[in-house]
């Protein structure tokens, strides 16, 4: 059994190296070859047609042009077989990816959000198909319009280059880097997620990943577990004996991870800071390169920073929430020590009407024993617009935040770091989504109340709802361009010169 795993994850790598360099090709050179030879090909062919040259002139200037738009028309065509060819090596890839997780016993298939990724996914596919083969009827039809010295055919060419141009317009992204972390984030939105959090930046992380991506986040926590430093783990277990210390782990680590996207703290303060969590003396982990999954390098800096960049597009509230409190943890810390319960909410300033606004409420109970709260939302000009929510919020247990000014990070004494990680850990999160409905300037207001009712703490947030004007500027622009596809034959041959 497991030499036929091993025989599937060798061809699995294989065909991903293949999709990867024609990906490649694709996104560095192939895109504005789709984007500016057609332009260049209707452009010649139009103003042959009109009679403005004369591309089958046998002089020197007749020849040279000619031999140009071979050349131009031939790179076109050759662009269009390694653009069908990407398109096959991603389909390939992406339906053995699903068959290799199955067979290991993870059925990706069965993930919230897959079946959206997946229709993304082959919609993208299927488009770049189409227009490799209009690309390639456009190209054989303008080598048998020159070489035949038929300039009728030009019609027909020009309607099929700019119905294969409008198609491209309409590709979501050429980012189908399956084999990557969130590699297929561009087809994905995270618009299905847990609403209550008890791990706030990892859950608010795993739940913008895409599902091919999620099952290696499970493995990294996995492998994770198994390098904590013994000191780590003993300190936590003495303060929460029923928690996971690999979840205090990956919320320190994914700070100090943010830390660094910021360029807050140095390179030897990381490592410093990661030695107190895993062993950095493992094969298996790398500070920069970051988790060893099957033979492979998953959840470097790199792909942190990538991840934070992403959540920041549609979630921008939610660092809002870790900057307030570390902001807190500097200056407010003895105050901070001392409040029953801590509060902060985000949301974005402002949001385009096609789009989800996302509401982040953190709170964290400084008391050894939960308690019950009601979270209520009133958003008018928004759908839902009125949310009630009750929550059980877990007591911080044996964990105290210092009466006292801490560093931002110390490898000697308690840091923020430290404690904002474990706050993050002990505190509770709810995660709202609602739908913008009128644009304009609107108002939410966000409550905390008692188990009774009583209002504790209150706050209101102004969020400006916008048109997204780029989205139907690109959507016209398509349309405009397969429409002049169809109808420049169409034209020809109702209206002859």
């Amino acid at each position: 059994m497991e030499a036929k795993q091993d025989k599937d994850l060798k061809k699995l790598q294989r065909i991903e190296r293949t999709q990867t360099f024609f990906l490649s090709y694709i996104k560095k050179i192939g895109k504005w070859f789709l984007y500016t030879l057609p332009l260049v090909l209707v452009g010649i062919t139009a103003l042959a047609l009109l009679a403005y040259i004369n591309l089958l002139d046998l002089t020197f200037v007749g020849l040279l042009l000619k031999t140009v738009f071979y050349i131009v028309a031939i790179i076109y065509g050759l662009n269009s077989i390694i653009l069908l060819i990407g398109a096959q090596k991603s389909d390939k890839l992406f339906k053995f990816k699903l068959k290799y997780e199955r067979k290991k016993g993870r059925p990706i298939e069965s993930l919230d959000g897959f079946r959206m990724l997946s229709h993304n996914v082959h919609h993208v596919i299927n488009l770049i198909r189409s227009t490799a083969f209009l690309c390639l009827i456009s190209t054989t039809l303008y080598i048998i319009m020159i070489a035949f010295n038929i300039l009728e055919i030009g019609y027909a060419a020009i309607g099929f280059t700019l119905f294969g141009l409008g198609l491209v317009l309409m590709v979501r992204s050429l980012n189908l880097k399956i084999g990557d972390i969130n590699g297929l984030q561009d087809f994905y939105k995270p618009q299905i997620h847990q609403i209550f959090l008890d791990n706030l930046f990892s859950d608010v992380l795993s739940n913008h990943l895409d599902p091919v991506t999620y099952l290696k986040w499970d493995e990294y926590k996995k492998g994770l577990s198994k390098i904590l430093n013994p000191a780590f783990v003993k300190r936590i277990k003495s303060l929460e004996k029923k928690e996971i210390p690999v979840n205090f782990a990956v919320e320190k680590i994914l700070y100090l991870y943010y830390l660094m996207f910021h360029d807050v703290i140095t390179e030897d303060r990381l490592i410093s800071e990661l030695k107190e969590v895993v062993d950095l003396k493992s094969d298996t982990f790398d500070v920069e390169k970051g988790l060893i999954i099957e033979n492979k390098w998953y959840f470097s800096r790199e792909d942190f920073n990538k991840l934070f960049k992403y959540i920041n597009e549609f979630n921008p509230g939610f660092f809002n929430i870790i900057d307030r409190l570390q902001l807190e943890l500097y200056d407010n810390i003895e105050k901070l020590s001392e409040d029953k319960i801590y509060l902060d909410s985000s949301a974005q300033e402002l949001v385009y009407k096609n789009r989800d606004l996302n509401v982040m409420v953190f709170l964290f109970n400084n008391s050894e024993k939960e308690k019950e709260y009601r979270i209520k939302v009133v958003a008018p000009g928004f759908e839902p617009n009125n949310v009630s929510l009750d929550i059980k919020v877990e007591g911080r247990g044996k964990f105290q935040i210092p009466d006292h000014e801490i560093p931002l990070t110390s490898s000697e004494d308690n840091d923020i770091v430290g404690v904002l990680s474990e706050m993050l850990e002990n505190g509770d999160s709810i995660w709202i989504t609602l739908e913008p409905k009128l644009v304009g300037e609107q108002t939410i207001q966000i409550f905390l109340e008692d188990s009774k009712g009583n209002i504790i703490e209150g706050k209101t947030r102004i969020v400006k709802v916008a048109t997204n004007v780029k989205y139907y500027f690109k959507r016209l622009t398509s349309l405009g361009s397969i429409l002049g596809g169809l109808t420049t034959p169409i034209a020809r041959i109702l209206f002859p010169l």
